[in-house]
């Protein structure tokens, strides 16, 4: 399913929903019953509500516990790239984390590890976590568990025939968006669903500085900071102020006594402390 398709089926949901809950209290309006009328209709609202937020909010903890922040106490903050790799944007990436000496997580599609295995294996080899962010980033937002346990599996299945040993039990839904039913199966195969603190959207190329300073604002203890280093499909992308933005990323990090981890290493910390 597409984000459009998804999307439409979300409104046309919330729709019905606002719908019957309008009729329903209407027709007990008229008859008199004013309360349950209004009882009605604040339920139907709280409904679609939460529905429109568990779908379209990435930690909304309807659907399930996500991890999107670590702990303040270890004045950690942990670096993220979605949906690479891709060439030649994941090896500047890859290039500047390593002369500054700083780990990330790359969340992989598996259709890019079967395009780059080179960039897969060169991840793993130089400290970085490879994690799973399925196949070819389908919406899972209506999956159902047989539909999410495929994708994930396919995309392992990719990652390690592209030379990755040590996968990341960490999962990444595309948008945020996950099912009831598909939360449960994934994190049933062991995987910890992650999410992000704040998005930076530098997918929307608004230029290095921006990107900098979107970053600034949520640079704190803690903080899952998510950018990205490819795309799905064959389209052509630019990941290349993402790149460009990097060095200056990791030294305001720095500069606030901030130490560069895996969201692994932040899940442990946080975890050991509760």
């Amino acid at each position: 399913m597409t984000k459009r398709q998804a999307l439409k089926v979300l409104g046309a949901l919330a729709g019905s929903i606002a719908f019957l809950s309008a009729a329903i209290g209407h027709v007990l309006w008229h008859r008199g019953r004013r309360k349950e009328s209004m009882a009605v209709m604040a339920a139907g609202w709280g409904v679609e509500g939460a529905l429109l937020a568990s779908c379209l909010i990435p930690n909304f903890p309807l659907t399930g516990r996500t991890f999107h922040r670590g702990g303040r106490a270890a004045n950690q903050v942990a670096l993220t790239f979605d949906d690479g790799p891709r060439s030649p944007y994941t090896e500047q990436i890859l290039d500047a984390l390593k002369e500054a000496g700083v780990p990330a997580t790359f969340f992989v599609l598996g259709e890019n590890a079967r395009r780059h295995p080179e960039l897969v294996r060169r991840m793993e080899v130089e400290g970085h976590r490879v994690a799973n962010h399925g196949m070819g980033h389908a919406i899972l937002m209506w999956a159902g568990a047989g539909q999410a346990r495929a994708d994930v599996e396919q995309a392992d299945a990719a990652l390690r025939a592209a030379g990755v040993l040590d996968p990341a039990p960490l999962f990444r839904a595309p948008h945020g968006w996950l099912s009831p039913l598909a939360y449960a199966a994934i994190s049933g195969m062991g995987y910890h669903i992650v999410g992000w603190t704040k998005g930076v959207w530098d997918t929307a190329n608004p230029g290095v500085d921006m990107i900098v300073s979107r970053v600034n604002e949520v640079l704190e203890p803690g903080s899952i900071l998510l950018l990205h280093d490819g795309w799905q499909g064959d389209a052509q992308e630019q990941r290349s102020q993402t790149a460009s933005a990097l060095g200056q990323i990791i030294q305001q990090g720095r500069d606030r006594g901030l130490t560069f981890v895996t969201v692994e290493q932040m899940i442990r910390d946080k975890e050991s402390v509760v």
